[in-house]
């Protein structure tokens, strides 16, 4: 099993179903529980190659089972209605069943599925006895189902009464949603304590929902008082109550859990990109580059006894370095402080370039007070010196407009010949994901044969 994908998985064990349902019928076997084995065997393994861990494949024991239950049945009776074999039948909707729930367990784990990691993948540990329970809920409910529903009191006619007299109630129904939901929010807030109290409180918990719920559908509360519902009438709505319940519970479970995992993987995502950005601006504060020219610099203009425009460098550079060290914990700043922290970077830079380059700015007065990820407007400045050439008979001009609601970055391309392709665009790349993890928002990048332009959105 380990070298086959997923999807040989599910088309195996639905040819194998398919099988065992035409020779158990041949063969006039009771095809239940063995189909009932498959179909576990098959969901520990999705569940298993999917990285998800023992509580969700535990509860998909128990609605994939009841869900193939329902499916299995009612399209063997379609089928039946164009398909005159019986075994070709049971075969085929055998066969049409597994695929279904298959897929539709792989569609829905890929909404959070954690990927890899071992460490959410299913393990051998304390937790397996809640897979035991699931694994012997199932049998018990596929052996009453056999039994019970071979009886006259469960016939098809009995059953959509006993059904109708359930969903026809509101109250009970709503009732029935309610107190799983809270349920399952209140189990996860106490995901602390052992499986062995997690499973008695569940059982618990189930039970005298089901009695309360019957009750209610069965007395027809709170709108009438029947009293003429006896035990007799009880035990049936109470067998159905428990199974919706059962089912209802495990669907609530599997989405709260979805919703839960996806919610981690969000955060960890943003966590995860947010120290790969802080990691690169530390790296922009000690760029060796950066530094190393602006030294050199700076010895010029001591050695040429320009004292008073060093004196201005130095305090632009240290401008510069505080601003990062300052930005460094936040997330967000105002677009009035970032192109402040702009204006000494690009000071620097024309002492170094002289008339090669120059820098245009149209800010409309109400997008200062906006927000924008710190260094990014002089994250595209840098990139624009480095890809670009940089000369007086041809200066690069690069432009910043801000309007009311994104900041665009623009210059004329004319691209380096030395390094062509070499731009490994780590740094657009952090400032893309920065802003799809704080707000949602894409950057804008267009690139024509004369000019390259970058979009980033305000906050």
């Amino acid at each position: 099993m380990q070298s086959l994908k997923v999807s040989g998985i599910i088309h195996l064990f639905a040819l194998l179903h398919a099988a065992v349902a035409l020779l158990c019928r041949v063969a006039g076997v009771n095809d239940e529980l063995i189909l009932t084995l498959l179909t576990i065997v098959l969901i520990v393994l999705i569940c298993l190659r999917r990285g998800l861990n023992v509580e969700f494949t535990a509860f998909s024991v128990i609605v994939v089972n009841v869900i193939g239950y329902l499916l299995g049945t009612g399209g063997a009776r379609a089928m039946g209605l164009v398909i005159p074999s019986p075994l070709a039948v049971h075969a085929l909707s055998t066969f049409l069943t597994t695929e279904i729930l298959g897929w539709g367990l792989v569609w829905f784990t890929r909404m959070f599925r954690r990927g890899d990691d071992p460490v959410h993948r299913t393990s051998w540990n304390p937790r397996i006895g809640l897979m035991l329970s699931a694994v012997a809920v199932i049998f018990v409910l596929r052996l009453a189902y056999v039994e019970l529903f071979a009886t006259p009191i469960f016939s098809p006619e009995h059953l959509y009464a006993i059904a109708n007299t359930l969903t026809s109630n509101s109250v009970a129904l709503i009732v029935l949603l309610c107190v799983n939901v809270i349920f399952v929010r209140h189990m996860r807030r106490h995901s602390e304590r052992r499986n062995a109290q997690k499973i008695l409180r569940l059982s618990v918990f189930v039970l005298l929902t089901t009695v309360c719920v019957t009750l209610i559908a069965g007395l027809h509360l709170p709108f009438d008082f029947d009293r003429s519902f006896s035990l007799r009438e009880f035990v049936p709505l109470s067998v159905i109550t428990l199974l919706i319940e059962m089912t209802l519970y495990s669907v609530i479970f599997m989405v709260d859990y979805a919703l839960v995992a996806r919610s981690v993987l969000r955060t960890e995502r943003g966590r995860t990109h947010q120290a790969q950005f802080r990691y690169m601006k530390l790296k922009q504060q000690v760029n060796p580059h950066f530094l190393f020219n602006s030294l050199n610099i700076l010895d010029c203009m001591v050695c040429e006894g320009r004292n008073e425009q060093a004196s201005a460098y130095i305090h632009k550079l240290a401008g510069i370095y505080r601003y990062m060290l300052q930005s460094e914990e936040e997330q967000l700043v105002l677009l009035r402080e970032e192109l402040d922290f702009v204006a000494m970077y690009v000071d620097l830079l024309k002492v170094r370039f002289a008339d090669g380059f120059r820098v245009e700015s149209d800010i409309a007065p109400e997008a200062l007070c906006l927000r924008v990820v710190p260094c990014s407007i002089q994250l595209l400045i840098e990139n624009a010196i480095k890809h670009n050439i940089v000369d007086a008979a041809s200066p690069l001009v690069i432009r910043i407009v801000a309007g009311a609601d994104s900041v665009v970055v623009t210059n004329n391309f004319s691209p380096k010949f030395s390094t062509p392709g070499s731009s490994t665009r780590v740094g657009l790349n952090y400032i893309r994901q920065q802003y799809l993890d704080l707000a949602n928002r894409p950057i804008g990048i267009s690139c024509t044969e004369t000019e390259y332009r970058v979009t980033i959105p305000l906050i």
